[in-house]
């Protein structure tokens, strides 16, 4: 009886304080295949939380990455600071530093936790992958290591490293100092089966990432992202807190930031939710400042309509390279070309009137100040805008001089549209096209002729197919099943030809003449072919 009046006592002490604590706010934001955010709201209780700092070394081999770790590291620490007040456990992770705090209280804290009931397989090992992982494409090539340091910057950091008795390759010895360790509550600790002893021990479910580097050690650690949530924790990155070690000369060719939001999408996808630090102590967001940005990028706007946008391409293959990711490689393999970013502002169903009225100033104005912007409407527009011929003449005047004010220093290139409806209706088009470039003195690029040129290989090798299920014969239906994009008016959607041999004698099977994923290969040479001897002259 005693024991169950014991029992009943520590139970209520308990929930009383946890009644006493003040919740976590916390907005988890993932993605689904698709790459669309999806964001949950939930409420943690900090002693059930834990954050774990992977890294924060106090020096690194990349010269960069010790700049960058440099400017976020007092942010960390006022994280740190809110979190431990609020009673989250602060466990420090600097990976093979542990002779550094050898007999302090944090240390002994970790070291002494009693070995867990359940102790996950392998718990102690690095996880360079989960199932949900292995047919995605990884987002970063990281195979030079991923140093972004200028060659000759980084072999005087080397020489000054060696300088200190420090090995170049490693010369990390303790955690950054700006990181105050609070030896009465933190823990200190570069083992998987520690941490996870801690966690257990404290009944800690709800775990916090943050450090460097993301695609390697933050993900990979035995304490990493990837540990946790294969094993049971609902855990989260600080996907703001965090950097990969990443060299933009490298596939996908995007500049630093931009490797680092791809593996943070690449995170939210295939391994666990984010989180940011303004969640925990307000303000903004952290981000790098332009002090490790690199070599200046050229900056590339295209807009257009739904041949532009490549709606259906994103959505049903996300992880290949896109239209704008395609004209960025082919650039960035032209060794002499700088390197350059690109922006797809297309939108499906647009015309330059419904650009100009309703997100220019959002999509366009905001951007970077461009170098090039590639211009593709008139498809909508003849469609759309009463008296086209007047219309479309004036609406596309009225978009030049607006860039002109906006992006003074960039090249405005119209294009014409290419093969989509019938030939009457875009050869009136580019027409009108030519005579615009004309008139306001501006480069033509003529995309019609080489797309033009590659139907003829096959009429339908470069479009994909859309059809009604309305439209379906019953029979047909169930063929139809895995292959529907749900909605009001549900539609088969595939990016080849994979169903022809059963539904291409349905009338209009074939219609719809957006381009696929071929297609879209077709206008990314062809505008590289076109832009590169134009970006060496400008030069």
């Amino acid at each position: 009886m005693w024991m169950m009046r014991l029992s009943l006592l520590f139970l209520a002490f308990a929930v009383s304080s946890f009644a006493d604590e003040s919740s976590l706010t916390l907005t988890l934001q993932s993605r689904v295949p698709s790459g669309r955010v999806a964001l949950v709201k939930e409420q943690w209780l900090p002693s059930r939380t834990a954050i774990i700092v992977c890294d924060m070394w106090d020096l690194h081999h990349c010269k960069n990455a010790v700049i960058r770790e440099g400017e976020m590291a007092p942010r960390m620490n006022d994280v740190l600071e809110k979190a431990r007040g609020q009673g989250v456990l602060i466990i420090h992770a600097p990976s093979s530093c542990m002779k550094a705090y050898d007999g302090t209280p944090a240390r002994e804290r970790a070291k002494a936790a009693p070995t867990a009931a359940r102790l996950p397989d392998k718990i102690g090992e690095w996880c360079k992958q989960v199932p949900a992982e292995e047919q995605a494409v990884y987002p970063l090539d990281q195979t030079d290591g991923g140093e972004d340091d200028d060659p000759a910057e980084h072999a005087a950091w080397a020489k000054e490293l060696e300088s200190r008795g420090l090995n170049p390759r490693a010369p990390w010895t303790r955690q950054i100092d700006v990181l105050r360790i609070d030896q009465e509550m933190d823990a200190i600790s570069d083992s998987g089966v520690e941490i996870w002893n801690l966690l257990e021990e404290r009944r800690i479910d709800n775990v916090i990432l943050m450090g460097v580097h993301l695609n390697m050690c933050v993900s990979g650690r035995p304490f990493g992202l990837r540990q946790m949530a294969k094993n049971g924790k609902h855990v989260v990155l600080m996907r703001d807190l965090t950097d990969t070690m990443y060299n933009p000369a490298r596939w996908p060719f995007v500049s630093h930031v931009r490797g680092t939001e791809l593996f943070v999408q690449h995170v939210e996808k295939r391994i666990c939710p984010t989180i940011t630090s303004d969640q925990l102590i307000g303000g903004q967001s952290f981000a790098f400042s332009d002090a490790t940005a690199g070599t200046k990028r050229l900056q590339i706007i295209l807009l257009g309509d739904s041949t532009t946008e490549a709606k259906f391409p994103k959505l049903l293959a996300p992880d290949e390279p896109q239209f704008e990711d395609t004209l960025r490689i082919l650039l960035a393999s032209q060794a002499d070309l700088p390197p350059c970013d690109v922006y797809n502002e297309g939108v499906s169903g647009e015309y330059i009137r419904r650009l100009l009225d309703t997100r220019y100033d959002r999509a366009v104005r905001t951007k970077p100040q461009a170098d090039y912007i590639f211009i593709r409407y008139g498809i909508n527009d003849m469609a759309k805008r009463e008296n086209f011929e007047v219309n479309f003449a004036k609406d596309f005047h009225e978009l030049l001089e607006r860039l002109r004010k906006d992006h003074p220093q960039a090249m405005l290139i119209p294009m014409t549209c290419i093969p989509f409806g019938a030939e009457s209706s875009s050869t009136k088009i580019n027409g009108l096209i030519q005579q615009i470039a004309t008139d306001e003195k501006l480069p033509l690029f003529d995309i019609y002729p080489r797309y033009a040129e590659e139907l003829k290989k096959g009429p339908n090798m470069l479009n994909y197919r859309r059809y009604a299920v309305s439209k379906l014969p019953e029979n047909l239906k169930a063929l139809a099943t895995p292959y529907i994009l749900p909605g009001a008016n549900p539609e088969i959607a595939v990016l080849d030809n994979r169903l022809d041999g059963l539904f291409g004698h349905l009338p209009g099977w074939t219609g719809d003449r957006h381009p696929n994923q071929a297609g879209y290969y077709v206008i990314a040479d062809e505008t590289a072919k076109w832009l590169a001897p134009v970006i060496r002259a400008r030069k």
